[in-house]
């Protein structure tokens, strides 16, 4: 069961990588033909990719569970090649402190077959890597195929936000107005700073607490004071 899906997944693959070269090939030739013509093998390939894309989501599962796998090995050969890599550094530093004779066969060929052993190991690990990125790639082109949501437009939203910001902007002007102004007691008039009397009724903006009592006489008392 495990291999008639693993088929199935890339046949569907097979077919979407041959629809998506022919996608590309038809948008360089596209000035080539007329429109009316370019549109209908557009739709008719862009058909056929849905068709691929939706057989390729129905195994989502087995796919998803490749990439779990592909990503297992991945991890394995890492740890592997780690090992060999370590292993042609210690032979390389070993024959540099002399404790192996540079004409000694057997240190020449234990060298040589740990470099092939790294570098087989490299070579797998790059072809894991290159699989499991076109793995994702798949799997974010079926999100992106069935996922059928449509991101909101700037210009949907975009012209009440002047509004809002003028409105701010506009109370902001008033609250700084208060704190700079004199407002009026009497009619609520903000008054600039410094003036003794409203410009708009002419009542008093002195703090009757602070005014000092005109009968109060501070002359005649200091005179007072010095006899």
């Amino acid at each position: 069961m495990a291999e008639v899906l693993e088929d199935k997944i890339q046949g569907l693959l097979a077919k979407r990588s041959e629809l998506a070269d022919r996608l590309d090939n038809l948008e360089k030739l596209r000035a080539e033909t007329n429109e009316r013509v370019y549109r209908k093998i557009r739709k008719d390939y862009d058909t056929q990719l849905q068709e691929v894309l939706n057989g390729i989501n129905e195994e989502r599962g087995t796919l998803e569970s490749k990439v779990e796998d592909l990503k297992g090995k991945i991890d394995e050969k890492e740890g592997l090649h780690t090992q060999q890599s370590d292993k042609v550094d210690e032979l390389q530093m070993r024959a540099r402190l002399k404790e192996f004779d540079e004409n000694d066969t057997e240190f020449t060929e234990e060298l040589n077959s740990a470099k092939k052993a790294r570098n087989t190991t490299a070579d797998e690990l790059e072809t894991l890597r290159a699989e499991l990125a076109d793995l994702n790639k798949v799997l974010k082109d079926v999100d992106a195929a069935t996922s059928g949501e449509v991101a909101p437009q700037p210009e949907e939203f975009g012209e009440e936000e002047p509004e809002e910001i003028g409105e701010l902007d506009l109370e902001e002007d008033l609250e700084l107005e208060d704190e700079d102004g004199v407002k009026c007691p009497s009619c609520g008039h903000v008054n600039p700073p410094q003036k003794l009397a409203c410009e708009d009724c002419g009542a008093s903006l002195e703090d009757e607490d602070l005014v000092i009592d005109d009968d109060f006489d501070l002359v005649d008392d200091d005179v007072d004071l010095d006899l």
